[in-house]
């Protein structure tokens, strides 16, 4: 039995969910459309959430656009909140749970 493999962005999931026709024709084009190699592209399909390897925000948002969905829908983890503890803020507390930030 095979253990489930996460992947990093949801891109197969979502290409899966395409005709077959659909499908290939996305293989061959969505490498072009973004100015990148098929290697590339496959890549960005296949990157595990434990991999440093990240996608340029751009492509994601193009795929997004492509997907007619959010960045959000084509990530399969949540990024790490950022961290508070090099800046040195002084009573923002507001300030700092309107970003999301944390200590």
């Amino acid at each position: 039995m095979r253990s489930k493999i996460d992947l990093k962005y949801k891109i197969k999931e979502r290409l899966e969910l395409l005709t077959h026709e659909e499908y290939k024709l996305a293989i061959k084009i969505l490498p072009t459309a973004l100015k990148i190699s098929s290697r590339t592209f496959f890549r960005y399909m296949y990157t595990r959430v434990n991999e440093n390897y990240s996608m340029p925000v751009d492509d994601l948002a193009r795929l997004a656009r492509f997907f007619n969905c959010r960045i959000e829908d084509l990530l399969n983890y949540e990024p790490a909140p950022l961290s508070t503890k090099r800046l040195k803020i002084k009573d923002n507390s507001d300030l700092l749970q309107k970003f999301k930030l944390v200590m």
